[in-house]
């Protein structure tokens, strides 16, 4: 372990020293991402998204719609067919999902971050690619019509395992500063407008893609087959939940911590503030069964930074006592690394 720790010390300060090779291998980590959370986003989308939209695609209302851009391209097909247009929805969703993209990607460049902007749009470009070559690839076509069934129990295995699927491939993104495109930008940049959680930006704007397809749904079909669209915005809204419980699961960024120390070292809110970006409290108190003179030390902490908290406080004091309570918001200065 001692030998381990005085190479990664020497990595640590080799990578300080030389900053482009930092960068190089920090844009390499990006694209490795990138490529991964592509693959899965393809593999949810081609194999339980995409057979659940072809197989019903013929009867308005009765197929799944996961918003994002490619529901709101859904959107604009069916408004282009109630004033008598005839493309197809995959030629239309084909050209929205570039047209919409774009202005996001811009938005994205400008509002949240260069690299972050350049990733996403190869994670995008590669998703697409992935998507087609899986079409391509017989075991993946097996996957994708291994759940052709009307049953509820089947319809309901689909759409969750889309949720897994998708749901893992942004939260990585997220994670790893970089995002799948669409909506799930405009719900990054709001939740670090307001360092909270990315999920539910995501689940409100697409909420609201979801009812305006159910009602354009009932407009053109008459109030007919009412049933059949309810049904599935009812499976849409199991996407859209399940998706947005495995995001904030799994993508820690906004997600925050107090942590308590009580402690008999005077110092060691100096050396807590002297490596990390947050400020600290300090209480005098007393032991309850030792009458020994405390510190009681509290410090909020975004959530990936609690272990090496802890490290740094057992160094100072081995005998510190140490409680983690999670937080549901925190108001005030708190520093949030910014997206590069």
């Amino acid at each position: 372990m001692k030998k381990f720790a005085k190479i990664k010390r020497r990595v640590t300060n080799y990578m300080y020293d030389h900053i482009r090779v930092r960068e190089s291998l920090n844009f390499s980590k990006g694209l490795l991402v990138a490529t991964l959370t592509a693959i899965l986003y393809a593999f949810g989308f081609y194999c339980f998204i995409a057979p659940a939209v072809e197989n019903h695609a013929t009867i308005w209302g009765s197929s799944i719609t996961t918003g994002g851009v490619g529901g709101v391209s859904q959107v604009i097909w069916m408004i282009s067919t109630l004033c008598g247009g005839t493309i197809s929805i995959s030629t239309m969703q084909s050209i929205f999902y570039f047209v919409l993209n774009v202005p996001i990607l811009l938005f994205a460049f400008f509002k949240i971050g260069k690299k972050f902007a350049i990733l996403t749009l190869i994670n995008v470009g590669l998703s697409s690619l992935f998507i087609w070559a899986f079409s391509n690839v017989e075991f993946m076509r097996s996957i994708a019509h291994t759940l052709d069934n009307e049953t509820t129990s089947y319809h309901s295995a689909r759409v969750l395992f889309a949720a897994v699927s998708i749901g893992l491939a942004s939260s990585i993104a997220f994670r790893n500063e970089i995002s799948c495109g669409g909506i799930d930008v405009i719900s990054y940049y709001f939740a670090l407008r307001k360092s909270t959680s990315v999920g539910k930006y995501a689940t409100a704007l697409n909420s609201i893609i979801l009812v305006t397809y159910f009602g354009l749904t009932i407009i053109h079909n008459h109030g007919e087959n009412v049933d059949i669209a309810f049904v599935n915005l009812l499976f849409s809204f199991l996407y859209l939940f399940s998706v947005m419980l495995v995001v904030d699961f799994v993508n820690t960024r906004n997600k925050k911590v107090q942590i308590q120390i009580i402690t008999s070292v005077k110092d060691i809110s100096s050396v807590l503030i002297a490596n990390f970006p947050h400020s600290t409290t300090t209480v005098n108190g007393k032991g309850g069964y030792s009458h020994a003179d405390k510190f009681v030390v509290y410090m909020v902490v975004s959530s990936s930074e609690v272990k090496r908290v802890v490290d740094l406080v057992r160094k100072v004091d081995q005998h510190a006592f140490v409680t983690v309570t999670s937080l549901i918001q925190a108001y005030g200065n708190f520093f949030i690394k910014p997206i590069e």
